[in-house]
């Protein structure tokens, strides 16, 4: 069997992403698209819109052919490390040929320039990194800086310069060389972005599905009707905003931490804790502490993650027990017709094949603190959102 594997969110499923599957599909001439999807928080650190079960059922109903999640701990990291989970998922399963992905380049030969030269390090960008570190920078600021000072003294191509700065391509890039960290033999497939991912225009041709959210956060479901399917269109007419509940559930777990406890928590580092903590002591909302706590080298993005990290008690130490267990494959939904090529052709390479919570007790138990994770996180949302059905086996879904 032939697999093409796309990473996604579908947060929601916009006419966009449906483009990109049926894209991929004809020019890898795959039997199977194998979507690993974020599963209930995303990668800046956000709430999911709809429950993830829900979310990869209409993938497979608009060309996907099984949606597998992305462990949470993976799905809430930065780029790096959220394109690593993803590709060690991939490398379970030497069926899959491809890899296609967005990216605002569209050209894979200048992405993989570009990765090359991260990967390897060159001793000139490696020192430019390191001191636009100490200056204080974020990291994507900083990679930013050091990969710009190497084009400019290698006197390369300058157009490699615009590609580090775009969100999709930088998650290409760490697609790239997670592949390569793990020596896969993976062919990568692209489709330029001809959106802005960050625009919140929802009157552009094929708008972001950060467009569409905010329609929603906004009450202007209206507007977003001739940008998805018919089906993602249904779903979405019964969401009903709440962040601010899991807001004040947030900020409430950051009020009652100790300092030394929330320093335990994965990327907290340099004081951050301090900043994030003495916000929320001095904040009515969650909204309010993001405003108090950011400053010009923390990204939004980043700010998010951690508390998420807080809130679901991701500490450094569950990071590395996770990144020290093997890869699982846990199943959302899955194309009736493909069902059982599709389950046959990974079996043939993995046993940990979770399709419902209770196989957590067949699977590896290195695996079971991941995988708990993944359910918590999705219980949190339920309460906030006022929903008491919880989904925890696969959809199969025939189309």
């Amino acid at each position: 069997m032939k697999i093409t594997a796309i990473i996604c969110e579908y947060n929601p499923l916009t006419n966009g992403h449906v483009k990109h599957i049926n894209y991929a599909k004809k020019e890898t001439n795959c039997d199977a698209i194998f979507c690993i999807m974020s599963g209930s928080f995303t990668q800046r650190g956000e709430a999911a819109i709809l429950d993830k079960y829900i979310r990869a059922a209409l993938a497979v109903l608009n060309g996907a052919d099984i949606v597998v999640e992305l462990p949470t701990i993976f799905a809430v990291s930065p780029a790096d490390n959220f394109a690593m989970g993803a590709m060690r998922i991939i490398s379970l399963i030497p069926d899959i040929t491809h890899l296609s992905f967005g990216s605002e380049c569209g050209d894979i030969d200048k992405l993989n320039e570009v990765a090359k030269i991260i990967f390897e390090e060159p001793e000139e960008y490696k020192n430019k990194l390191r001191e636009k570190l100490n200056e204080g920078l974020s990291f994507p600021k900083a990679r930013a800086e050091a990969f710009k000072f190497y084009v400019n003294g290698q006197n390369l191509n300058k157009e490699l310069i615009s590609i580090i700065d775009a969100p999709n391509n930088i998650l290409a890039i760490s697609y790239i060389n997670a592949a390569r960290k793990l020596n896969l033999d993976i062919k990568f497939h692209t489709i330029t972005r001809t959106n802005n991912y960050a625009s919140e225009n929802i009157e552009e041709q094929l708008p972001s599905a950060l467009a569409i959210r905010n329609a929603l956060y906004n009450n202007k479901k209206h507007l977003i009707k001739q940008n998805v399917p018919t089906n993602v269109y249904n779903a979405l007419l019964q969401y009903k905003p709440r962040l601010f509940a899991l807001g004040d559930i947030i900020l409430f777990k950051i009020k009652s931490l100790e300092g030394k406890d929330f320093a335990n928590y994965y990327d907290v580092t340099g004081g951050i804790h301090n900043r994030i903590k003495i916000a929320a002591e001095n904040s009515s909302s969650y909204e309010e502490l993001l405003e108090k706590s950011k400053n010009k080298n923390i990204t939004l993005s980043r700010l998010k993650r951690i508390c998420i990290y807080a809130l679901l008690d991701i500490t450094k130490e569950l990071y590395n027990e996770v990144l020290d267990a093997p890869s699982y494959i846990q199943i959302l939904a899955i194309n009736k017709d493909m069902k059982d090529d599709l389950l046959s052709c990974m079996s043939n390479y993995t046993s940990n094949i979770l399709t419902r919570y209770s196989d957590i007790n067949r699977v590896d138990k290195k695996l079971r603190s991941s995988i708990k994770l993944d359910f918590t996180a999705q219980g949190v949302l339920n309460i906030a959102n006022k929903n008491n059905k919880l989904a925890r086996s696969m959809i199969i879904v025939e189309r």
